[in-house]
C-alpha cells in the first residue's frame, strides 16, 4: 500500500468521523429542545430526516424538482412555526423538522462507503442535453417530480385545514396551484418569466400581511405550497412519448457545443521548427 492510499483513507475515515460528529451534535441539540419529549416529537424528527436525505439522493436526479423541494424545507419550517404558536399541535414541531433537515441533508449529501467516502454525493447518471438542446425524460422522473407534487400538495392542504379553514385560504391554495401551473405549461418570454417569478416572494409577504391582519395565518403558507406544486405539475410532460422530460422555461433550444480537438504535441513542436507560429 502506497502513500497515496494511506492519505485516502485517512481522508475517508476523517470526512465520515467529522460528519458523524456534526450529525451526533444535532441529536444532542434535537434532545435539548424537546425538553425530555423525545419520543413524542421524534417523528417530525425522522420525517425531516427522510426528507433531506431523499432530497439528496433521489430528488436530485431531477433539477427541477431538487430546486422546488429545497426552497419548500423553508415553508414547511415557517407552517410548523406558526403551527407551535398557534398551540394546535402538542408537541414542538418546527425545532424537530429544521434539524432532521441538516441531519438528512448531511447524511443523504455525502457518501459513506468506498473510495470517495467523506466526499459530497453526486449522481452517478449525469444527464446530458440532447443535440437541440432539450433534456430527455422517462418514467422515474415523472415519478419523482409527481410524488414531490403530491407531497406540496399533502402541506399545503393540511396547514389550511390546521391554521385557516376558511374559503378565503382554499381559495388561495387552489389559485396559486393554477398560477405555477400556469408559468410553466404556457411559459411567456424570458423577460416577462423573470418578473412573474419574483411574484412568488412577493406573494408570500402580500398575504402575509393580509393573514394577519384577518386572522387567517394560512394565507401566505397555501401561495407558496400551491404556487410550488405548480410548477412541478406544469413544467413537465405526463403522456406521450416526452413523458417525463421537462417544458421550457429551463429547456435551452440550440446545438450542442463541440469540443475543439487538441492538435498533438509533437505536431505543434514540427511546426514551431519549421518557422510557422503553432495554430496556423
Amino acid at each position: 500500500m502506497g502513500a497515496k492510499d494511506i492519505l485516502k483513507r485517512f481522508d475517508a475515515t476523517g470526512g465520515r468521523l467529522f460528519y458523524g460528529a456534526v450529525i451526533a451534535l444535532m441529536l444532542g441539540v434535537f434532545a435539548w429542545l424537546t425538553r425530555g419529549r423525545v419520543v413524542e416529537a421524534a417523528p417530525f424528527l425522522i420525517a425531516a430526516v427522510a426528507y433531506g436525505a431523499l432530497l439528496y439522493r433521489v430528488v436530485s436526479l431531477s433539477a427541477r424538482a431538487f430546486t422546488v423541494m429545497g426552497w419548500a424545507h423553508l415553508p414547511i419550517f415557517y407552517a410548523l412555526i406558526s403551527l407551535d404558536v398557534a398551540g394546535r399541535l402538542p408537541i414542538p414541531a418546527a425545532g424537530p423538522w429544521f434539524i432532521g433537515f441538516l441531519i438528512g441533508g448531511i447524511a443523504g449529501g455525502h457518501t459513506w462507503s468506498g473510495t470517495s467516502a467523506g466526499s459530497e454525493f453526486r449522481q452517478p447518471q449525469r444527464r446530458a442535453p440532447e443535440a437541440d438542446g432539450s433534456f430527455s425524460g422517462g418514467r422515474r422522473l415523472a415519478i419523482i417530480n409527481g410524488l414531490c407534487a403530491l407531497l406540496l400538495l399533502g402541506f399545503g392542504a393540511a396547514q389550511v385545514m390546521l391554521l385557516s379553514p376558511t374559503a378565503a385560504a382554499v381559495a388561495v391554495f387552489a389559485g396559486s396551484i393554477a398560477a405555477g401551473w400556469a408559468l410553466f405549461r404556457f411559459p411567456p418570454p424570458v423577460q416577462v418569466r423573470g418578473w412573474l417569478l419574483l411574484g412568488i416572494p412577493v406573494g408570500f409577504f402580500v398575504f402575509g400581511f393580509i393573514g394577519g391582519a384577518t386572522d387567517q395565518i394560512a394565507l401566505p403558507h397555501s401561495w407558496l405550497f400551491g404556487v410550488l406544486a405548480g410548477i412541478l405539475i406544469g413544467g413537465r410532460y405526463w403522456t406521450g412519448a416526452r413523458l417525463g422530460a421537462p417544458r421550457p422555461p429551463f429547456v435551452v433550444r440550440g446545438q450542442r457545443r463541440r469540443r475543439k480537438r487538441r492538435r498533438p504535441k509533437q505536431a505543434q513542436d514540427r511546426t514551431v521548427r519549421a518557422g510557422v507560429p503553432a495554430g496556423k
